[in-house]
């Protein structure tokens, strides 16, 4: 689980569905990450789609910022392209689990928050 450093920003990647497990968030903490980023693709057919997708990624970023202190910014798709939807669930958590921006959903949109580490 390696970790990243831009300036004074240590930062893991996540990437999707292995942000549900608290191991891999854990592991880069103690490494010294004070953010996670977590590219997302849940553009899924829309027999496999459902809203509460976007729950279920959202309360799975609040237990990793809150287990480990660390920002979590996760940076979905949205929206319709072909067979396929997204609701969306990109958002921006701080450490103590405050959901700082969260994006509009099924839209396209552009977060933007102070991480401070």
């Amino acid at each position: 689980m390696p970790v990243f450093q831009v300036g004074e920003l240590t930062f893991g990647i996540v990437i999707c569905h292995d942000s549900t497990f608290s191991e891999p968030a854990k592991a880069m903490a103690a490494q010294g990450a004070t953010a996670l980023f977590i590219p997302t693709n849940n553009g899924l057919p829309n027999n496999r789609a459902y809203p509460e997708l976007v729950q279920e990624a959202r309360a799975s970023d609040l237990s990793r910022a809150v287990e480990n202190h660390v920002w979590v910014i996760r940076a979905d798709v949205a929206g319709t392209n072909r067979e396929l939807i997204s609701h969306g669930s990109s958002e921006i958590v701080d450490p103590n689990g405050k959901v700082i921006r969260e994006a509009t959903r099924q839209k396209t949109d552009l977060l933007v928050a102070d991480v401070v580490a």
